[in-house]
């Protein structure tokens, strides 16, 4: 299965979809080109510069300020010598912060970079920060995306074909092609708890602070078939990993299949999760004669949900949670600039909510990437409702 990784380099946020057999199995984001300097929390494969705080012999390494509220761990291998305390050093980001806890990093961060920058980046002094903060947009997308094995990549802007050929990768430009992926229909798909597999069926998911729980429901197509468990399990197992990843869920993971009709049909439905999607990495447990399956998976990124969304008491997307200010006016500029590349001569108002609004005066930047890329004009007006709702309309 080809593997082809999409990046739409937006006013607002360069977004990255890597696609396998026509379908989105994983997002990438990145500040959008001109934000790159601006402060934002270190993501799986970033660069910083780290002070050695505290040696741990104990835990097997140490921590480290890297300029995030939490301090992050250099884990060390029994041959290696812990860095001294005050020492400073180059290192990669492995995994981000998450669920409380500080990023964890790695020695190992030359990955994908030209001897020229890998020099660079190691000879940076200073107080801890960002290093990779001076990475094009596109580039950090398909270094991260790298890990997934990607064959082909297609970009929507000259300039990002330029900064990819610079740092020795090809790229296709073809701003048509990424017109015709709805990006924010598959993002508010992918938040969605529920996914429908036909006739009634349906798949639940609910994240928990270490993985996720998981729920075959046939609902009415349990009248629809002859053996309707086995048939909603083959729906299930043939979304279920293109699903994890689009979400990017990792950890423990238990999925309560329906219990298979059959050993000889819970054997085939085993072979069924054996056999697919080779870019969700993950070990399978045993599937239980009544459906109960368990599965781990690496945890090195936050998931889609927890990068969208809060910790809140209304507005939910799920239960005590909301989607953030930033992402919500992201997905608003995103849905102007939509619009506009299908009819650039238009004049579009963008009704926000008042907290919105307030969000959006902060980053007049993205209203004149339109303004300056489409030669349109966007005016912010207040709207009725929640505070942190929006809708576009034509003047």
């Amino acid at each position: 299965m080809t593997l082809t990784l999409t990046i739409a380099c937006g006013a607002a946020e360069t977004t990255g979809a890597l696609l396998a057999g026509g379908g989105i199995v994983r997002f990438f984001f990145a500040p959008a080109r001109g934000d790159e300097s601006l402060p934002r929390a270190p993501e799986a494969g970033d660069i910083v510069l780290a002070r050695i705080k505290t040696a741990a012999p104990a835990l097997g390494g140490a921590f480290a300020d890297i300029g995030a509220d939490a301090d992050a761990f250099l884990p060390a291998s029994r041959s290696e010598i812990a860095p001294a305390e005050g020492v400073s050093l180059v290192l990669g980001v492995r995994r981000p912060a998450l669920g409380g806890k500080g990023a964890v990093l790695q020695a190992d961060w030359k990955q994908g970079l030209s001897p020229q920058r890998s020099a660079a980046l190691a000879a940076s002094a200073g107080l801890p920060r960002l290093l990779s903060q001076s990475f094009d947009p596109a580039f950090m997308i398909a270094r991260r995306a790298a890990a997934f094995g990607v064959e082909a990549i297609v970009v929507n802007r000259p300039e990002a074909q330029r900064a990819l050929a610079a740092e020795g990768i090809a790229a296709n430009c073809d701003e048509a092609r990424l017109a015709d992926i709805d990006l924010e229909d598959a993002l508010s798909e992918a938040l969605e708890p529920v996914i429908p597999l036909g006739g009634g069926a349906r798949v639940i998911i609910a994240e928990t602070a270490g993985g996720a729980v998981i729920d075959v429901d046939a609902g009415a197509a349990a009248n629809a078939a002859r053996k309707p468990n086995d048939v909603v399990n083959e729906r299930a197992a043939q979304r279920l990993f293109a699903d994890l990843s689009r979400r990017a869920i990792g950890g423990r993971v238990i999925v309560d299949f329906l219990p298979p009709s059959s050993p000889a049909r819970r054997q085939a439905l085993v072979k069924m999760l054996d056999a697919g999607a080779g870019f969700y990495e993950r070990r399978l447990g045993k599937l239980a004669p009544d459906g109960l399956l368990d599965l781990t998976a690496p945890r090195r990124d936050l998931s889609l949900l927890e990068r969208a969304s809060e910790e809140a008491g209304e507005g939910l997307v799920r239960a005590g949670r909301r989607l953030t200010l930033d992402w919500t006016a992201k997905r608003a500029i995103a849905a102007v600039e939509a619009r506009l590349a299908r009819h650039p001569r238009l004049t579009l108002a963008l009704g926000a909510g008042a907290a919105l609004a307030r969000y959006l005066e902060e980053k007049p930047q993205w209203l004149t990437r339109l303004a300056e890329r489409y030669g349109a004009r966007v005016q912010v007006s207040a709207a009725d409702g929640p505070a942190r709702n929006f809708n576009v309309r034509e003047r």
